[in-house]
């Protein structure tokens, strides 16, 4: 039996007035969504539909065919004499105003108008000056849509009232797009903007920063986000004292935590510092601008969300330049420590480790020689980093600074005023440097150039064969760089991580005619297996014995083999074992979509043209777009409901 009449979206749960209204509201509020997604709310089917088109075809054949359907259409036999009214009548006056106290239009009109807004200038990042020929454009169109509605209805044209009803709608478009400060105070007021504070440096630039609190409140006022966070925390616990570590609360770390351990609400945040670098189109490389961004998430949401860059919330941005002095990274994290704070009542430089990975202590998990790690093959033979013993180091080099490179130390750490940090036990790695753009391109180009060296094929062959392997829909977004030869012979993989890694997986395909005699072919061998279990989204305690002897014959066999082509990020995969039983899945902790919000913060620069206090503008139009995917109540959006297991 299907339903007569649509009373609520069923998608945002607005009421609706009817079929016709519900129609309405999907084409207004929801045809710009980036997951559309709704079942029928006229029939019992459980489809999803995704395509809007085909669901509002869809919609109005239940409509046409449904014989109950008694929702009168709009009634277009107007009464003439109704509406052509003196401006004078009381009546129409009174009216007027008590229609305005009982539901206030513009205010609709003005709510709709700057969400238009945002979806069209953030959701597409375009210059901000597009806002002003929105604004002409929508009221040129109101202005005929108004002449064409009059002479329809054959209403005199000099009709003050929809004059004046066009003037006002005219003054709150041109109000809200009159220039980025009115537009920003519109977002404020409505849709709760969180306007980046800025910080004043000693050195004369300004550093901008995000208040982490107002962040967290704004989402936890979203209808399904605090419920979405409870469930996963729930799903996690079911893996306590399990052999499964599947989230960093069932590691090692996790367990032992001194507030995790007590407070049952709390919530984990992943913290993320890198570099980018934003160039002038119009300069050249001359122009280049340095900064430095920290982002943050939140590791209590299940993956599926967590992978999405609407749930990576900026933090702090500024000249990397400023960064290397001492007294600007004090003021820098002094207002973030005390957000910190108040919540609890690269990453080598964040926790005051050495920099440089060609000399020295370089490895922040063990004390090892830079010269020693190629010789080193079991994490047994080397002294682990602890965290007495790191402090011990800290407060010597601060009386003896010239022993900085004895320890590998260069600092105390900028976050350890947080009670809940410390660099040994909360600067988990990253897989996705050490590994993707680490040791799968050195093992990729030692093999390719084997191939070449053994006469299976010549570099001109090679390359073909690479660059014209049809990959699968999966993997076509992530297809290599174009190889050519001189990469061959150079020893080289370009391109991005994602795309080293898709053809690290299809290697065998495209070798799938001579793979069998390739020499040496078991290092990609073990290497994919050792990935396997490092990449797993459920990786067993059990599975660690067998994943440390892997490494273990891999990097023995990898420097006997190909000793030039051995690099510290080699050394790092020694202590893949350790740091997965006391992080948990390293997969979790890989930082490849912080680098993907990089390429938006790149493009808002390039879009705008603006490279005037840069950190500036990014940081204003990183807000407007958290405000646009965060405007609506609900934010876990699939057919109105949020993912459960």
């Amino acid at each position: 039996m299907s339903i007569n009449s649509v009373q609520q979206c069923s998608i945002c749960f607005v009421n609706v007035n009817g079929n016709n209204g519900y129609i309405r509201h999907i084409r207004q509020v929801h045809v710009n969504d980036r997951q559309f997604g709704t079942p029928c709310p006229l029939c019992h089917s459980k489809f999803v539909f995704t395509n809007l088109k085909s669901f509002i075809n869809h919609f109005r054949k239940h409509m046409l065919h449904d014989p109950f359907n008694e929702e009168p259409a709009p009634d277009l036999c107007v009464n003439h004499d109704a509406i052509y009214l003196d401006t004078n009548d009381d009546f129409v006056d009174e009216l007027i105003i008590s229609d305005h106290e009982q539901y206030d239009q513009l205010e609709e009109i003005k709510n709709f108008y700057i969400k238009m807004l945002l979806r069209v200038r953030e959701g597409h990042i375009l210059p901000g000056v597009v806002m002003k020929t929105i604004s002409l454009s929508v009221s040129s169109l109101l202005e005929s849509f108004s002449m064409y509605l009059l002479s329809k209805l054959n209403i005199n044209l000099d009709n003050p009232i929809p004059r004046h009803v066009n003037n006002d709608i005219e003054k709150i478009l041109l109000e809200v797009s009159k220039n980025e400060e009115s537009f920003i105070s519109s977002c404020e007021l409505y849709f709760k903007y969180i306007k980046p504070k800025e910080i004043q440096l000693p050195t004369g630039n300004k550093a901008y920063y995000i208040p982490i609190r107002d962040v967290l409140m704004s989402l936890f006022q979203k209808k399904d986000f605090y419920e979405c966070i409870k469930k996963e925390k729930k799903y996690i616990s079911h893996f306590h004292e399990q052999d499964i570590i599947y989230h960093y609360r069932n590691s090692e770390i996790g367990r032992q935590h001194p507030i995790l351990k007590i407070k049952e609400n709390t919530l984990s945040l992943q913290l993320y510092c890198d570099d980018i670098g934003v160039v002038n189109p119009l300069m050249g490389k001359n122009a280049a601008h340095k900064l430095t961004t920290f982002y943050f998430s939140i590791d209590d949401l299940p993956p599926c969300y967590n992978s999405s860059l609407n749930f990576i919330h900026l933090l702090l941005l500024f000249y990397r330049k400023d960064f290397e002095n001492e007294n600007n990274r004090q003021i820098l994290f002094n207002q973030l420590n005390k957000d910190t704070e108040c919540l609890e009542n690269d990453a080598h430089e964040l926790g005051g480790f050495t920099c440089s990975f060609n000399s020295g202590r370089c490895c922040r998990y063990c004390l090892i020689h830079h010269k020693d790690m190629k010789h080193v093959y079991k994490e047994s033979e080397v002294l682990i980093r602890t965290t007495a013993s790191h402090d011990f180091h800290v407060k010597h080099i601060k009386n003896v600074p010239n022993d900085k490179s004895l320890y590998g130390v260069n600092e105390k750490s900028i976050l350890s005023t947080l009670s809940s940090f410390n660099p040994i036990t909360c600067l988990p790695p990253d897989i996705m440097h050490d590994i993707l753009e680490g040791v799968m391109p050195k093992i990729i180009s030692s093999l390719l150039h084997t191939i070449v060296s053994t006469r299976l094929c010549t570099s001109a062959q090679l390359c073909c064969k690479i660059n014209s392997f049809i990959y699968g829909i999966n993997d076509r977004r992530n297809r290599p760089s174009t190889f050519k030869e001189k990469d061959i012979r150079d020893k080289r993989v370009p391109g991005k991580a994602m795309e080293k890694y898709c053809l690290f997986l299809n290697l065998p395909f495209i070798l799938i005619d001579i793979v069998d005699r390739i020499p040496y072919w078991f290092l990609y061998e073990l290497l994919r297996q050792i990935w396997d279990i490092l990449y797993s989204d459920y990786p067993r305690k059990s599975w660690l014995v067998t994943l440390e002897d892997l490494i273990q014959e891999f990097l023995q066999l990898f420097q006997t083999i190909f000793s030039e082509q051995f690099i510290p990020k080699c050394h790092f995969l020694l202590h893949a074992a350790r740091n997965t039983a006391k992080y948990g899945p390293l997969k979790r902790q890989m930082n490849l979509r912080y680098e993907s919000k990089h390429h938006l913060l790149k493009k808002i620069a390039n879009r705008c043209n603006n490279y005037i206090n840069l950190p500036c503008t990014i940081s204003k139009r990183v807000q407007l777009r958290q405000c646009y995917e965060l405007m609506e109540e609900y934010i876990f959006k699939t057919s109105g409901k949020f993912h459960s297991r």
